[in-house]
């Protein structure tokens, strides 16, 4: 280790996390904007449909997107436990990222496989479970549900997260933007019998998810390569 150590070939290895985490970023911000895009001009002139029902693409993307967030908190969670190991890290817990390392990942089947519809519609909407709840629509609390959960763990995470002002930031923008497009699809509202509406609806919701998605993700990479160059450093 010593002689991977050398001043000269640290310093390279830094610029190199440097260059890796820029692209990571903006490969991520790039794919966000594009395919989304792309999907509604292919759909002209009916942009929404690669947007609406449960085996669209935008669904398909929306789930490898969490399964790569998933992975992007595993590698946190063990570069953590490196840190501790190395003296690096400050925070002492280390399985909030494990915790939302597994979130993403079922998310990510969720998106696949329709779970929180199957919920509603095989579990609780026969039942007549939850299914009266203010404006929402029949079942739908079960988003609501999630959001608190996400909201409660968050609360574990936020040592880690204020260690990074643009970390905080775009994870607090994450959170705002879930929970809007949540409270928006389960909400059942007499607006959105208009059809143009409801079209308009369905691509905002999707669009907001995926970009509530993004901002998880530059979050925790944001996180990742901190921790990975405080590593390099302590092999001075």
């Amino acid at each position: 280790m010593t002689e991977k150590a050398t001043p000269g070939r640290l310093d390279g290895l830094l610029a190199e996390t440097v260059r890796a985490e820029r692209l990571v970023l903006i490969a991520f911000i790039g794919v966000n904007v594009l395919f989304p895009l792309a999907l509604f001009v292919a759909g002209l002139p009916k942009p929404w449909r690669p947007f609406a029902g449960e085996d669209a693409p935008i669904n398909w993307f929306s789930s490898v997107q969490c399964a790569l967030i998933g992975g992007i908190a595993f590698a946190t969670f063990i570069a953590t436990r490196l840190g501790h190991s190395a003296g690096t890290e400050p925070i002492p817990r280390s399985w909030p990222w494990l915790v939302f390392a597994a979130g993403f990942a079922a998310m990510s089947v969720d998106e696949q496989f329709t779970g929180h519809e199957l919920i509603r519609e095989e579990i609780l909407k026969p039942r007549g479970i939850l299914t009266d709840v203010g404006l929402l629509r029949a079942g739908d609390i079960v988003l609501i549900l999630y959001v608190v959960v996400g909201l409660a763990l968050a609360w574990f995470l936020l040592p880690e997260l204020r260690r990074k002002r643009a970390s905080l930031i775009t994870f607090i923008s994450a959170i705002v933007l879930i929970g809007i497009s949540a409270v928006q699809d389960a909400l059942e509202l007499a607006i959105f019998d208009n059809r143009d509406l409801r079209h308009a609806r369905t691509i905002l919701e999707e669009v907001s998810e995926i970009w509530a998605q993004l901002l998880f993700a530059i979050s925790f990479t944001l996180l990742l390569f901190l921790k990975l160059r405080l590593l390099l450093r302590s092999s001075r």
